[in-house]
């Protein structure tokens, strides 16, 4: 299975003057991804091996100075990569309760979110909302601390498969 170019993530967060979304080059999605499923039940699958690295450098905020400070937040320099673990999929209709891994930084924590599936395009959208703070990082303070990001963001997943 690949993940097709045409794919997007993108992260947005707020902070108490404005809102900011960073944009992953979906060309580094190119690689290929060998997945193992075992079918638990009639709607539960167990999956190996199905392994997502996000190249924590492959995002631009469409402004220098938020794309620096978002590397730094993810310690770009130190961790070359957002890795994502799918471990199991609950399907009801096209709808899917997804239990993943996300680990940045070093630091992993165990998520369960909704995400569509469309079996016609072989399209998955989702949002995961996380606190940078459950991986130890810190977001910068800016003009002696008058301007402050918000601490949760938004992972937006809308990936289109190739089997």
């Amino acid at each position: 299975m690949k993940i097709s170019p045409k794919s997007e993530v993108t992260i947005n967060g707020k902070s108490n003057v404005n809102s900011f979304q960073c944009k992953y080059n979906s060309n580094y999605l190119e690689d290929e991804i060998l997945v193992t499923t075992f079918k638990n039940n009639e709607t539960k699958i167990t999956l190996s091996n199905a392994k997502i690295a996000i190249k924590s450098k492959g995002f631009d905020c469409k402004n220098k100075m938020i794309t620096k400070d978002f590397k730094t937040i993810l310690k770009a320099d130190d961790y070359d990569n957002i890795n994502i673990e799918l471990k199991e999929l609950d399907i009801n209709n096209n709808y899917l309760m997804t239990k993943l891994n996300i680990e940045i930084a070093g630091k992993s924590k165990e998520y369960v979110i909704p995400m569509a599936f469309n079996e016609k395009n072989s399209n998955v959208k989702g949002t995961l909302r996380l606190n940078i703070k459950d991986f130890n990082l810190k977001c910068p303070k800016k003009i002696f601390g008058l301007i402050e990001v918000n601490d949760n963001i938004d992972i937006n997943f809308n990936l289109f498969l190739q089997y």
